[in-house]
């Protein structure tokens, strides 16, 4: 079951209009109507409201093959893959670099690669 028909089960189960329930999360009856047809998804507080209102912990409502831990999973890997191509192009251009810099190749080799390496520790550290 993914967060739309979760959510849509509980309102129905407490007996709420999307009205009622949109007042208790702070949000629009529209909003909470996009939610629960699986237009939109919550944002991270509105999850935590929900779970407190349903009783729900967040795994509850993160089950595996939810849209959101898809969307969150699907983030990652483009994250990942985005690094990855950014130390790799850094390693080749800084290689360039040392090669008109450095008398030899390893020093030349070792230059970009450190370079690489460093990107990749000052992505780590700030670009999530």
């Amino acid at each position: 079951m993914n967060i739309s028909e979760t959510l849509k089960e509980k309102r129905k189960e407490l007996n709420l209009a999307q009205e009622q329930l949109s007042e208790k999360l702070r949000v629009s009856r529209k909003t909470l109507s996009n939610w629960e047809t699986g237009k939109a998804l919550p944002d991270i507080k509105s999850l935590l409201r929900l779970a407190q209102l349903f009783h729900l912990s967040l795994d509850d409502l993160f089950l595996e093959e939810s849209d959101i831990v898809k969307n969150i999973k699907k983030k990652e890997k483009t994250y990942d893959y985005q690094k990855f191509f950014t130390i790799i192009i850094t390693v080749i251009a800084m290689t360039f670099v040392g090669y008109y810099s450095f008398d030899n190749f390893y020093s030349t080799l070792i230059f970009g690669i450190s370079t690489g390496i460093t990107l990749g520790i000052v992505i780590d550290a700030f670009g999530k």
